[in-house]
């Protein structure tokens, strides 16, 4: 129990909850990262609310939800998706509201237009920190996908409200740092003037490259493998190896190392074009802060050379100083519960 809990922010993905509390003078108290994969059973919601209801035995706690989880294909649409999700909240025992990108920012749970609901974790991040810098790019770089927020004047650029004209717009990558297929990355790699090809077949993901290159928290390794054996670095090496047509043997860990280091670059100077492609169109300084969060956030750092780059924490309260910083991995949580401390005040 946490008897400090004021405020809840809750961010329910499809493999994953993200809970973040605040106290009553919106210091963060409370982080969970918790597995939850909704796409082989909805009904694992019901587990995940039970433990929302178990965090305090205070009714008067004020909790809000974004949600990405309609996107599960166990639903047959995302509107459906939805119902479903918000059917289980409305079981959650606090005060609790829905975040919307419309004027209201939160509704409640008869709300007709669930087209203002959906999929719109990334745009609270916006929303909260338009509040406190004029010209950002935020790059949420999570598990499975990259967000970017493109704040300009103190106003959300952001053009696309849904994933497929987010896709199409540059504003969201479907690429992650966990769960993403290595060849959703590349096709093929170079390597000593030869194109080597990777296989289309999900024998590992971006868990494996970055678990033997040592860039992944243990806290947030939290998936299973693609092959649903246990996580360590010789089943990662053994995996990559399988994606390139290969039997893994000690004599060739240096190699794989080699092609493992190649996909990683691929995948963080997409990162990196895209984010020069997004301030250039919407006529951004290039001098903008760069603003990073998600459970990726230290890989791209080494990455982005620039001055101008500020951590998430910069912008939250806690009086442990870790909290501040645990809380970024988990941005549109943490920006949802402030949101809500704001307007509730």
């Amino acid at each position: 129990m946490n008897k400090k809990l004021l405020y809840l922010g809750i961010d329910i993905g499809g493999a994953h909850i993200k809970i973040v509390g605040l106290d009553q003078f919106k210091n963060i108290c409370l982080i969970k990262y918790r597995k939850c994969y909704l796409w082989e059973d909805p009904k694992k919601l019901k587990q995940e609310i039970n433990f929302i209801n178990s965090l305090s035995n205070n009714k008067n706690i004020f909790c809000g939800i974004t949600m990405t989880a309609e996107l599960c294909d166990i639903f047959p649409d995302r509107l459906t998706g939805a119902k479903v999700i918000i059917s289980h909240c409305k079981k959650i025992k606090f005060n609790t509201f829905l975040y919307s990108y419309s004027e209201k920012i939160f509704e409640k749970f008869q709300s007709r237009n669930l087209s203002n609901l959906i999929s719109m974790n990334w745009h609270s991040i916006g929303r909260y920190l338009a509040k406190f810098v004029n010209n950002a790019i935020v790059i949420d770089f999570g598990s499975t996908s990259t967000d970017f927020i493109c704040i300009k004047n103190g106003k959300i650029m952001n053009k696309a409200f849904n994933d497929f004209t987010r896709l199409l717009n540059g504003e969201m990558l479907y690429t992650g740092l966990i769960r993403t297929p290595i060849f959703a990355i590349k096709k093929n790699i170079k390597y000593k003037s030869k194109n080597i090809s990777i296989i289309p077949e999900y024998f590992s993901n971006t868990s494996d490259i970055y678990r033997i290159n040592k860039k992944i928290k243990k806290e947030f390794d939290i998936d299973d493998e693609t092959d649903f054996s246990d996580k360590n670095i010789i089943g990662s090496y053994k995996r990559i190896a399988r994606s390139f047509g290969m039997d893994y043997h000690s004599s060739d860990k240096l190699f794989i190392k080699k092609l493992s280091e190649n996909i990683m670059n691929e995948q963080l100077n997409m990162i990196l074009k895209n984010t020069k492609k997004l301030l250039s169109k919407y006529n951004m300084n290039k001098k903008s802060n760069i603003i990073l969060s998600g459970i990726g956030q230290e890989v791209l750092k080494e990455l982005f050379n620039i001055k101008k780059i500020k951590l998430l924490e910069n912008y939250f309260k806690s009086k442990n100083p870790l909290n501040k910083k645990l809380a970024t991995y988990h941005a549109p949580a943490a920006c949802i519960a402030g949101l809500l401390a704001e307007i509730i005040e």
